[in-house]
């Protein structure tokens, strides 16, 4: 049975800003619902620590640990996780990996992918998420990292499994099975690392082993962390949602496509940012108070958990009129939140923008008259951390 509040969890969002801060029991943290609270959180670091923006995989069960140990999986604070003085270094070796340049680097992979997959569609329809979004962000991100194109269904396997780990909802057993084949996951990371510190290239392994941005390399246990979490899982699932997300919208509204197919090059990152707005593709992230404060008439001591809830951010009605609407011409749309902002504003941001403009421009492009399958119902994934559809059908 599906959740009402999974396909829409917009009803909860509206009633909670509405409210004062809640504590969900089941999180053991205050929910983050309204845009303005949102911004003074993110706008200040000193008080709001990220130290707890993502979860630990160390922090599972005792079992899922000992598993963890015996594979000599390493842990450090990822990127996001890191509070100034230590957040600098390594997020300016990090940005080396999503510069201008590598983002211009990379299009013509893009631009090819999306071709091959459109020319292996079958003859009248597709699944927008399997057929397409998938590989064409899958083929990306391991171009971008340096991993090789064969090893792609691997890591995908590992990069789910990162995910299960992270995800404290999840049942032991599946933390332990996922535990187990991080061990290999970082035996096949530390070949590439050890082969990249010999032989580098221009991709994001030998930024992080080599250095860049005046930063010197990190250490082994830092590229884990880094590929495994920042680059991998938040390169890969937030990109494939925000495609389907995107085409989805559009599809579904006559007036909308109708704009987009007749100038898709204008219309196209105008329907990206409103749908990053209203259908935010990371759920949120966690911080934690260093101080005594008050956020939004709610009282906290120092030391209290707070969830980040983007995607209530994005539809709050002071900041956003009519925020269920897509709106192409949406005056403040690039006020959203779906990036973040600040000092963790997500690094991948232009990279993702590239994907998604280039994704759309070969669909809408080649297969102007792809309309939605008939009787099809938008269903979305069972996530903790990501918003996206299950599958999007369509036919032409």
């Amino acid at each position: 049975m599906v959740s009402p509040h999974r396909e829409d969890p917009h009803l909860f969002y509206r009633a909670a800003r509405a409210r004062p801060l809640q504590l969900s029991p089941t999180l053991g943290a205050y929910m983050v619902t309204r845009y303005d609270d949102l911004r003074t959180v993110i706008d200040d670091p000193q008080t709001y620590s990220s130290a707890p923006a993502v979860p630990k995989i160390y922090a599972n069960a005792p079992e899922v640990v000992e598993m963890l140990r015996r594979g000599n999986v390493p842990e450090t604070n990822a990127v996001v996780n890191e509070d100034e003085p230590a957040h600098t270094p390594v997020r300016r070796v990090f940005d080396a990996g999503f510069t201008g340049a590598r983002v211009r680097a990379m299009l013509p992979t893009m631009h090819a992918t999306a071709d091959a997959l459109i020319d292996a569609f079958p003859a009248h329809g597709a699944d927008l998420v399997a057929d397409y979004a998938i590989p064409f962000v899958q083929t990306v991100i391991s171009a971008i990292i340096g991993f090789p194109a064969e090893d792609t269904a691997q890591i995908q396997v590992w990069t789910d499994d990162q995910t299960t780990l992270w995800n404290p909802l999840a049942p032991v057993e599946a933390h332990l099975a996922a535990a187990e084949r991080m061990g290999e996951y970082t035996r096949y990371l530390q070949a590439l690392i050890d082969e990249r510190r010999a032989h580098p290239r221009e991709d994001l392994l030998s930024d992080l082993i080599h250095g860049a941005n005046g930063h010197p390399g990190l250490p082994d246990e830092y590229t884990h962390c880094i590929v495994r979490g920042a680059a991998r899982v938040a390169g890969f699932d937030t990109t494939r949602d925000a495609i389907t997300s995107t085409m989805y919208a559009v599809l579904a509204e006559p007036s909308i496509r109708e704009r987009v197919l007749a100038d898709p090059v204008k219309m196209i990152p105008r329907a990206t940012e409103e749908v990053l707005r209203r259908d935010a593709p990371h759920r949120g992230l966690f911080r934690l108070t260093t101080r005594d404060t008050t956020l939004g008439g709610t009282d906290l001591p120092a030391g209290t958990p707070l969830l980040l809830l983007f995607g209530s951010g994005n539809r709050d009605e002071s900041v956003f009129p009519d925020p269920d609407a897509v709106d192409l011409d949406r005056p403040n749309v690039r006020d959203h939140l779906a990036f973040g902002r600040g000092l963790h504003v997500c690094p991948g941001a232009p990279m993702a923008r590239a994907e998604i403009r280039v994704a759309l421009e070969h669909l809408v492009r080649r297969l102007p008259a792809m309309g939605l399958a008939p009787g099809y119902e938008p269903v979305y994934i069972a996530s903790y951390f990501f918003r996206g559809l299950e599958s999007l059908d369509v036919t032409w």
